[in-house]
């Protein structure tokens, strides 16, 4: 995760959910810098008493590009600017690699999925430098990228380019291109309007009394307020895992441009059904297609089991 408001909302989600197990959290360099995330994953644990989930903190720069920065639309704390006390956990001595590592080979059941809610660099150095371990990866879902196979399936950061592959795609590339199986959850159904937050939805949020409601009404309300939408990216990745019957997925395969002078960081999916399948190019990837509008429900009643 990379310290935004839906990678917030998002942890919020999986650590309250009984059909998953958090293992622990990676903090990588995206929205905010990565100390800046580091943060904010602990903030997190610290809401919800839940400091046996470790949180490590990963690299603090894409893999051979500079890093760009969300803080215009999450702020300079990467949670809406909410002013929040500093946490009193801290993280892991370990790095956020030896910490995947570590916990795949401690892992008693191979059932170990990674969900990425941010650029895909810390996963992509873990598959450089262990490549073996990527066995122990039941699959990766990754919040990431745009496919053009809805119509809400275009770039967020460029025409052609979602934020959390173009911040770092040649992370995105390795990931993509390893033998490992990847979901995809990209704008193609985040950014279905049915499943946004509106400005009713934060209403009743707001009248909730509990600490989580509250902590997620801080963060929300400067985006709630200045555009009256806010899209559920991240916590959509973490609900395929929840409530897959929620999702349906097709097959394309996909290659990440990584040297395009305006496509730098776009998603190709291979819709040439007309090709046998082996003369398409770059390899399957399981792209999200449709969510059920009752994902939000089910999200906004998450929130309010705490």
């Amino acid at each position: 995760m990379d310290g935004g408001i839906d990678d917030a909302l998002a942890l919020i989600v999986a650590l309250i959910s009984p059909e998953i197990e958090v293992a622990g959290i990676t903090a990588v360099s995206g929205n905010v810098p990565v100390e800046q995330a580091t943060i904010n994953g602990l903030r997190v644990i610290e809401l919800l008493y839940r400091s046996d989930v470790w949180v490590a903190q990963g690299l603090g720069n894409p893999l051979l590009r500079d890093p760009i920065r969300a803080t215009q639309f999450h702020g300079t704390d990467g949670l809406g600017d909410s002013n929040l006390p500093l946490p009193k956990l801290r993280p892991a001595e370990k790095s956020a690699i030896n910490a995947i590592r570590e916990d795949l080979e401690s892992s008693k059941h191979h059932s170990t999925t990674i969900i990425c809610t941010g650029p895909l660099t810390n996963i992509a150095a873990f598959l450089t430098e262990f490549p073996e371990a990527g066995r122990m990866v039941e699959e990766i879902v990754i919040m990431g990228g745009a496919y053009f196979v809805t119509k809400y399936g275009f770039g967020n950061e460029t025409p052609v380019a979602e934020f959390n592959v173009y911040s770092d795609p040649e992370a995105a590339k390795i990931v993509f291109e390893a033998d490992v199986p990847v979901k995809a959850v990209g704008l193609d159904v985040t950014m279905n309007p049915l499943v946004q937050l509106t400005r009713n939805d934060y209403g009743q949020l707001r009248k909730r009394k509990d600490r989580v409601s509250a902590f997620a009404s801080s963060i929300l309300k400067n985006n709630i307020k200045k555009y009256g939408l806010f899209a559920l990216h991240d916590p959509m990745a973490v609900t395929v895992k929840i409530k897959p019957s929620f999702f349906r997925f097709a097959t394309y395969h996909t290659q990440v441009e990584t040297k395009g002078e305006y496509t730098l960081g776009m998603t190709v999916a291979d819709r040439r059904d007309w090709l046998p399948y082996d003369e398409l190019a770059g390899r399957p990837v399981k792209v999200c297609t449709i969510v059920d509008p009752k994902f939000k429900r089910f999200f906004l009643s998450r929130l309010a089991t705490t």
